[in-house]
């Protein structure tokens, strides 16, 4: 159950990264949220679709980790706008409690 919502947030997260180039403006920071959005809707597809097990989990808990610490430790620095990387760290924490609630059930 756990997996699941965090595999439908990640596919969510993954389409707004992907197109946030569009609605915010083109240019670097927001197009360097292309590959992450990418990265995102694969891992939220591949647990969605119950593939690759444990380390397909791992995985989907290791990098929205990473992702938010990024987008928390550059929160002034980033050309994005600010309520959307808010948005996004918070998207990565309920993410991770997810995963983490998944993995303790299993």
């Amino acid at each position: 159950m756990y997996a699941g919502l965090a595999g439908g947030l990640l596919v969510f997260t993954g389409f707004w990264h992907v197109t946030e180039w569009l609605m915010d403006g083109r240019r670097r920071d927001t197009l360097l949220l292309v590959p992450a959005g990418l990265i995102y809707l694969v891992l939220g597809y591949l647990l969605v679709t119950i593939t690759g097990g444990t380390a397909t989990v791992i995985a989907a808990l290791i990098l929205p980790a990473l992702g938010g610490t990024f987008a928390y430790l550059n929160l002034g620095k980033m050309d994005v706008r600010r309520w959307v990387l808010w948005a996004f760290i918070l998207l990565d924490v309920i993410i991770v409690l997810a995963l983490l609630m998944a993995l303790m059930s299993s």
